[in-house]
């Protein structure tokens, strides 16, 4: 019977999960799991934690495995590393709840749980192990018109609805189970689930946008990720993707917009872009069209003299002393001199940056593969750098693929003043997967909290416009050659998620902590007290 709750719970909550889940099961999908705590403490079984932990780790591993599978189609090593591990991290929190529970009790444990689940959503956006792919508020991503309210809590107050939820369906259900007054939490339980869905609904039906309109062309060149680093050639790959462009950029255009790594697949040296036959041809078609203002993906390199300057993550030359360093960067060309750069700076762990350098380095092949097309420890930059344009209200966001999973990490942009956000992807290394699809839908969120309409760029798509209530428009077809021009509408206001960003996060890892002093000074007592 508790292999067989472990195995509902993992069930339940993958079959919630984009991209084709039904995410209100997510709602009731830890149930099992709660009722396999308390039917494992109440037992006569030796070794309960070791049991309980094992329980909880077969439940996570099928929901990480069942979601993120397609993780292996790019890297073997780097899909058991993110599931195995994953599944570990999210089954100690439980494990920590289970204390919790019989330390403090009933009340306070189910507080430690909510705590501690947060707590752990919040630290995982920012250490050098950060997969925030499976955060529970990301499982409403398809669904915009029940989760406006992210405006307010961002994607951690989804989470916070989440455990609730199942946290008063588990105390509903024992109620009816042992006879006990049950009415009081059915209805809490209605009220908690009913009451978000129809604020957004209203929420959903009554936005407005400001008619700010930007004229957009998208770009999706549809190059096989696999030979875009050797298979085309730069020149190739440019051409294409100057063709498509042309066939869509006219008088109004305000940007074009070309995927990750786009332009100089291979990589330009900083002092030598301005000069490169690409930069001086982009720089042309901004004469020609002077309303235009080209976001591009580019593989940037720059050099160091020795000094404090130069960032760990720079490689010595070999028979140099001087230092290099490359970017996933994305570049803003228009009529102005010169441009505007960023560099990506939320970098996937193992193939752009190599988790606990200084212990895993000599391993990094072993552990992570080639997800995402190479390995190595990338440059980063502090700030969220917005891209200005010729018009006041033209003030962009250059969210570089995997940075669009970060919800605090995009609203830091919005506070910078972007107006809209642009994304520039490359996500076909897993194939026709839900991998593609699950990216596209988190992008969906970042809209909501920040209220930015979204141009998004994808090399193989889906490339596509959404608005600043969650809706894709205009999407393109996966694995296609394609253009498409569309009007999105610039924002400067700024939501309270935006000005206070993941404040559930912080508050859960205050008293997160404090919970966990608290019970191992309990238990310590407890025992000493019994000795």
């Amino acid at each position: 019977m508790n292999t067989l709750l472990a195995l509902l719970c993992g069930i339940l909550i993958s079959l919630s999960w984009p991209a084709n889940g039904f995410p209100f099961l997510s709602l009731i999908a830890f149930i099992p799991l709660l009722f396999l705590e308390d039917r494992i403490y109440n037992s006569t079984l030796k070794r309960k934690n070791s049991k309980y932990f094992a329980h909880t780790y077969l439940a996570f591993f099928i929901w990480n495995l069942l979601t993120t599978y397609w993780i292996y189609f790019s890297s073997p090593e780097g899909a058991y590393v993110a599931i195995l591990l994953n599944a570990f991290i999210m089954a100690c929190i439980w494990l920590l709840f289970q204390k919790t529970k019989r330390v403090l009790g009933t009340q306070r444990g189910y507080f430690g749980l909510i705590t501690y689940w947060l707590a752990f959503e919040f630290l995982h956006f920012d250490w050098d192990l950060s997969w925030p792919w499976l955060h529970l508020g990301n499982v409403f991503a398809n669904y915009p018109q029940i989760v406006q309210w992210y405006e307010y809590t961002g994607a951690l107050g989804g989470s916070l609805w989440i455990l609730v939820s199942n946290i008063l369906g588990y105390r509903f259900l024992k109620n009816i189970f042992l006879k006990k007054s049950y009415l009081l939490i059915g209805i809490s339980w209605l009220i908690l689930i009913v009451f978000p869905i129809i604020f957004s609904l209203l929420r959903y039906a009554n936005y407005k946008e400001q008619e700010q309109p930007i004229h957009v062309v998208l770009v999706q060149p549809n190059i096989d990720p696999w030979d875009k680093f050797g298979g085309i050639s730069a020149s190739q790959q440019f051409e294409n993707i100057l063709q498509l462009a042309l066939s869509k950029i006219d008088s109004t255009t305000d940007y074009l917009i070309t995927p990750e790594t786009s332009i100089f697949p291979y990589g330009v040296w900083d002092h030598e872009l301005i000069y490169s036959q690409e930069y001086l041809r982009l720089k042309e078609l901004t004469s020609k069209f002077p309303n235009l203002h080209i976001i591009a993906g580019i593989s940037h390199l720059q050099v160091y003299e020795p000094g404090p300057d130069v960032p760990s993550t720079a490689d010595k030359f070999r028979n140099e002393d001087l230092y290099y360093d490359d970017h996933n960067s994305a570049i803003q060309i228009d009529r102005r001199a010169g441009f505007q750069i960023y560099h990506k700076s939320k970098l996937v762990p193992g193939p752009e940056m190599m988790p606990f350098a200084k212990v895993l380095k000599p391993i990094q092949h072993k552990l992570f593969g080639k997800l995402g097309g190479q390995i190595g420890d990338m440059g980063t930059q502090k700030e969220r750098t917005v891209f200005t344009g010729t018009k006041e209200n033209l003030k962009a966001a250059p969210v570089i693929c995997y940075e669009s999973i970060y919800g605090e990490f995009v609203s830091e942009y919005a506070r910078n003043g972007a107006t809209f956000i642009s994304v520039s992807t490359n996500d076909a290394w897993w194939g026709d997967s839900p991998g593609y699809k699950q990216l596209l839908a988190y992008t969906r969120l970042r809209a909501i909290e920040t209220r930015r309409s979204i141009a998004r760029s994808a090399n193989t798509g889906i490339s596509c416009f959404i608005n600043q209530r969650g809706d894709v428009l205009q999407p393109t077809k996966f694995w296609t050659s394609d253009a498409v021009n569309g009007i999105i509408n610039a924002n400067d206001a700024i939501t309270f998620y935006t000005r206070h960003g993941d404040y559930l996060g912080r508050l859960s890892v205050l008293f997160g902590i404090m919970l966990i002093v608290f019970t191992y000074i309990r238990a310590f007592l407890r025992k000493k007290k019994f000795r």
